[in-house]
């Protein structure tokens, strides 16, 4: 095993050592190219850096960028970043994401907006953005617990004291698909500046239910409203309130894929359906349509500097999610998608709050002591509700024997969580030569997590109409438990300058994810209600380099993590404290993920520049992981005695490869640009499971889209084609039914998501600035 760890480790560094060759040389050329790059600045290190001094894994995604590839929330971010996996917050880099799920699991990835740590509270739509830095490894020595695998660091554009602007634009494309932004920036004085940031979004899902004859729908819109104060050259106030609705018509966003038992098939049939990879019809009676989301948040930061140049900056931030209905009792949220009902109410409520302040102190650039040192205070509380009711399909009968004819069963739970912990942290370089630089950190961190969750009993379900069914009313825990945790996270390493062009790096890092409880499995050994903390201990040796007279920036980092103690789903044998063997939330004994990442971008000529990134992942769970058998081998009877398995060879939805390329061509004709943007995905295939099963094999995979359009060469108006999936390739994410037990599909049934952008989209832009 470590023969082969370390073989693919140094096949995996060979670009690094390629990379460096060839940024050598370049470095002594001279940067009077009228062609040569702006300094790209980066806070990944909470602190502006140029992006070539920052011996951190960055992959940097522009305003430019993200027009150019036309991504408008964070679950798009995968197109331009190769390292960045996942979607709905749950997010992965380098094949390292949260692979355990309770109410109380912490997120791998942190998303941090404008300073804000957002802790459970996120956002998805992106808007009025500066940038957006993608940070591979662990990261939580600067930015906090949850960002064991790395972070997502998104930076809105600041008010403007220099001018007053309205910028906006429109956006139309099929699949009924509606985008609109307006900004309005408005200087007060010479001191301070307001910028309002309104945003629309509305489009169709490629589903239909045919029972209905709807389509499904969904909308969102909310704004941002920033706040800048500049009373004096050394202070400065930045207030920010933002807010979010997202709403959507109830319809489901799976249907059948592989159905072929006679009772799903017939059930089907029955509709008009018939299961294949590209179904978009359901038969679903159990519709919510008031169903809606909405997030809150607001910040203040204060940035003082003092007489020398040290700066103290205070972030207080308050987040607030609430989710669902919480009093709902008839059909919705229909998660078998036939005519019957199975489980046809399936209806989540809750909220998220999270507070946290966090004070630091930045020493000036350019000392041979360069540090950053703070403490940080976070207190989240999180609140979660389901019900999920039906006739449960084949135990129609022994409801209507035990109860009535016609009785609905339900389950039910409530799930308080509480956390909260405080930490210090500190990071410095020291410049050791001009050319030698020496890095060191660390976080100190004690929490507190409680959970509490409560099972309905029958007179509670009896109150909303529904009858307490042991087999299915009893299956959620009632669970009271909490831990304390303290630990001690790091980094540390070395940085050498070759030239002002040309840097290279080593480091280590020791990286922290917070314990968990198993408040959503019944556990009956009282050792594995708590989850223990999660682990990462990161190596990385890169190079950072700009060459070709400046106009192209290139980065190689080769990686290797391993993540002790990784919280996934594990199997738990029989013992005298657990008589029923079985799988619940825990901790498997590491996962290991290498590799090299490599990205360049600048401009190749006038009018000509690219972007490109490729990242090389070899993932894997340890030698003596066993999980649960697929669907696949149950039904044709190839699971080993005990109903467990080998996992497979590779983590599960980690691609090998990941290329990404992407380019835009500009030519002035007469007073008009004329401009053609494209961008290519590549991605080798992967398992959608830890267990085997050929039907969740993900192919490898290839997206293009483009843009054609023509625009003002001050910026101030322009007008393009876009597209993307332009090859209609059909990509669906595929999972086994989950009610195959009920409906009568037992293990042979698969569900497929679909959503739009599966599937060939187009439209036209219309943006404008005045």
């Amino acid at each position: 095993m470590l023969k082969r760890t370390w073989g693919a480790l140094r096949t995996s560094w060979l670009p690094v050592c390629s990379l460096s060759m060839l940024a050598l040389p370049a470095a002594a050329q001279t940067t009077d190219s009228a062609n040569a790059l702006e300094e790209v600045v980066v806070t990944a290190q909470k602190r502006t850096e140029s992006i070539q001094d920052v011996p951190v894994t960055v992959t940097l995604v522009s305003e430019e960028f993200l027009a150019q590839k036309n991504i408008t929330a964070v679950d798009e971010l995968s197109r331009a970043v190769p390292a960045l996996s996942g979607n709905n917050g749950n997010y992965g880099i380098r094949g390292v994401a949260t692979g355990g799920f309770t109410v109380s699991s912490e997120q791998a990835v942190a998303t941090v907006l404008d300073g804000v740590v957002m802790g459970r509270t996120n956002i998805n739509n992106l808007f009025d953005i500066q940038r957006v830095e993608v940070l591979s490894g662990p990261q939580g020595m600067l930015f906090g617990k949850n960002a064991s695998a790395g972070v997502i660091n998104i930076v809105t554009n600041a008010p403007s004291l220099s001018e007053f602007e309205l910028i906006g634009s429109v956006d139309f494309g099929n699949f009924e698909r509606e985008r609109e932004r307006l900004t309005v920036n408005a200087p007060i004085g010479s001191t301070a500046a307001l910028r309002l940031s309104l945003q629309n979004n509305s489009q169709a899902s490629p589903i239909r239910n045919v029972l209905t004859d709807t389509r499904g729908e969904s909308e969102s819109y909310g704004g941002r409203l920033r706040f800048l104060w500049e009373p004096s050259d050394n202070l400065s106030l930045n207030l920010i309130g933002d807010w979010e609705e997202t709403r959507n018509n109830g319809e489901s966003t799976f249907a059948f894929s592989v159905a072929s038992r006679p009772a799903v098939v017939n059930a089907l049939a029955a509709c008009g359906i018939v299961a294949d990879r590209r179904n978009r019809e359901v038969c679903s009676e159990g519709v919510y349509r008031n169903n809606s989301e909405h997030r809150y948040g607001a910040s203040a930061q204060v940035d003082y500097t003092l007489p020398n140049d040290y700066v103290i900056t205070s972030i207080t931030a308050q987040r607030e999610t609430t989710y669902g209905p919480s009093n709902f009792n008839g059909l919705g949220g229909d998660t078998d998608t036939l005519p019957i009902n199975i489980l046809s109410t399936n209806m989540p409520s809750g909220e998220d709050k999270n507070f946290s302040q966090e004070i630091r102190f930045t020493s000036p650039a350019g000392q041979t002591v360069e540090f950053v040192a703070g403490l940080f205070y976070y207190d989240n509380s999180t609140e979660s509700n389901s019900i999920q009711a039906g006739r449960l399909g084949s135990f129609a009968p022994l409801l209507d024997a035990a109860f009535y004819p016609g009785a609905v069963t339900a389950r039910s739970y409530n799930i308080n969580v509480d956390s909260d912990g405080w930490a210090a942290f500190g990071q410095a370089t020291i410049h050791v030569t001009d050319k030698w630089s020496l890095i060191a950190g660390g976080r100190y961190t004690e929490e507190t997590l409680s959970a509490v969750s409560h099972r309905a009993d029958a007179a509670a379900l009896a109150s909303r109409g529904f009858v307490y069914f042991p087999a299915f009313s009893g299956t959620f825990p009632n669970v009271d438990q909490g831990v304390d945790t303290d630990n001690f996270s790091w980094r540390a390493g070395v940085q050498y300058d070759w030239t002002p062009d040309v840097m290279t790096f080593a480091t280590v890092a020791r990286g922290y994810k917070g314990p968990a409880v198993n408040d959503l499995a019944v556990v009956s050994d009282p050792s594995l209600v708590i989850i223990d903390e999660e682990i990462p201990t990161n190596y990385e040796i890169g190079i950072r380099a700009n060459i070709f007279d400046h106009r192209i920036f290139a980065s190689a980092t080769a990686f290797h993590t391993k993540v002790d103690n990784f919280q996934t789903q594990v199997y738990v044998p029989s013992s005298a404290t657990n008589p029923v063997p079985g799988f619940a939330n825990g901790n498997a004994p590491y996962i290991t993920t290498q590799g090299v990442d490599i990205q360049m971008f600048g401009r190749i000529t006038d009018g000509l520049t690219f972007n490109t990134g490729v990242i090389y992942t070899d993932a894997e769970y340890s030698d003596s992981f066993v999980v649960a058998c697929s669907s696949y081998q149950t039904a044709t009877a190839t699971c080993p005695a005990g109903g467990t398995t080998r996992s497979i060879d590779n983590l599960a939805n980690v691609s090998d490869w990941r290329v990404l390329v992407g380019g835009e061509y500009a030519r002035q004709v007469g007073s008009f640009e004329l401009f053609v943007q494209s961008d290519l995905v590549y991605e080798t295939g992967y398992s959608m499971s830890a267990s085997p099963d050929p039907f969740l094999v993900m192919p490898d995979r290839t997206l293009l889209g483009a843009r054609l359009g023509v625009r003002s060469p001050d910026g101030r108006w322009g007008v393009s084609l876009w597209g993307r999936n332009l090859l209609d390739n059909y990509y669906p994410t595929r999972s086994p039914d989950p009610l195959g037990g009920f409906n009568g599909g037992g293990s042979t049934s698969y569900i497929s998501t679909q959503t739009s952008n599966l599937y060939r989209t187009y439209g036209i832009a219309v943006d404008f600035r005045m």
